[in-house]
């Protein structure tokens, strides 16, 4: 089932119309920050919810699942394809709610949700790049700069034993959470203000660029000779526009979606990470499932990850047309060996033991 948030939005006016004897009954939207686009109200028109195609009833178990980006962006999609899946394989038993744009609050707050035993957010959509400061560390050459050569290669790496290693690593070094399933979103790409734009590593001289508080994207950024900024995502559209920072880092479809391109004109095709999603589940949670509703979880996530990887290459074509469509100048790095020497030492930082060398090196034979 869908959470949109324009019915979430209708529910909290209706709820602050009541007496004040009620105020202890509080939404999680009205409590946490919305990690998400500038003009995400554009996209919620609608204020109908989606039920369960294959709901015969009231559900059993009802699972909240926590996304980013806006209603109707791919990896919202991937959200609702797998509730679906997970509707029509427990004949409506088991419900997820798809709360998108944020309602439920940033993407460190869905962890910590999770890792203390879920109800607020059960599941959530991170990157696998985030993970470090919760833990990982084989998770974290996913994010590395470069690691990745295209598509091709990254579903290589995923599909394989190694992608299934570090799949388990949350639950392996006691996270308090389960990974389900990863998809993929695209590699990312740095934008930048009209007067500011990206064609050599030179260029990143002196910009103030806005990416994910992430250690390895901070690094990444401050190697090649910007000032990673620390912007939340939700006031980036108006920080480009009012020059607190010259420019930021997306996929295709959170850089289309998000209306950057009238702010930040100029679109740089770094391909600097190619970090997939990870879907993760808190572990009590999942602990309190059955064994048969464990499998419909993990044969739902399956099934969504083939979508996931049919459908996205021709998004991605789609929304790279779009996007020169609405006007962006987008540039071609021809040569991406200066960026790649560059971010070196940040690559060294995260493979420093002998199992990650040999991790990141098996990683870059499966290209």
């Amino acid at each position: 089932m869908k959470r949109k948030v324009v019915a979430t939005i209708l529910s909290l006016t209706l709820a602050m119309t009541m007496l004040a004897g009620c105020g202890n009954k509080q939404e999680a939207p009205a409590e946490q920050p919305a990690e998400t686009e500038q003009d995400a109200p554009e996209t919620d028109a609608p204020a109908e919810t989606e039920e369960p195609t294959a709901s015969t009833g009231e559900a059993e178990i009802v699972l909240k699942y926590a996304e980013l980006n806006p209603d109707g962006h791919i990896m919202d999609e991937c959200a609702d394809y797998f509730a679906e899946q997970v509707a029509e394989m427990s004949n409506g038993r088991i419900e997820i709610d798809v709360f998108p744009a944020g309602q439920l609050g940033d993407e460190k707050t869905a962890y910590q949700t999770i890792q203390m035993g879920g109800g607020a957010i059960d599941i959530c959509r991170g990157n696998t790049n985030s993970l470090a400061d919760f833990g990982a560390e084989k998770l974290n050459l996913f994010g590395l700069p470069f690691v990745f050569q295209g598509r091709e290669h990254l579903w290589n790496v995923l599909e394989s034993e190694i992608g299934a290693d570090f799949l388990a690593e949350p639950q392996e070094k006691g996270m308090g959470m389960v990974g389900l399933f990863y998809l993929d979103e695209g590699s990312r790409n740095f934008f930048t203000i009209e007067s500011k734009p990206i064609e050599s590593v030179e260029d990143f001289k002196g910009l103030k660029l806005r990416v994910p508080t992430t250690l390895i994207m901070e690094g990444t950024t401050t190697a090649l000779g910007a000032s990673a900024t620390p912007i939340s995502f939700s006031e980036l559209y108006s920080s480009l526009q009012t020059g607190v920072v010259d420019g930021a880092e997306q996929p295709h479809s959170g850089y289309y979606s998000n209306k950057f391109y009238e702010v930040a004109p100029n679109y740089t095709l770094t391909g600097h990470t190619y970090s997939p999603s990870i879907i993760l589940m808190s572990e009590s949670v999942w602990n309190g499932l059955s064994a048969e509703d464990q499998q419909i979880l993990l044969d739902a996530a399956k099934a969504t990850e083939k979508y996931n990887k049919e459908t996205i290459t021709e998004l991605d074509g789609q929304l790279l047309e779009d996007i020169k469509a609405a006007g962006a100048n987008v540039i071609e790095i021809t040569d991406n060996t200066p960026f790649v020497e560059a971010t070196a030492d940040v690559t060294a930082e995260y493979t420093k033991t002998e199992e990650l060398k040999s991790l990141y090196d098996q990683i870059l034979s499966m290209k």
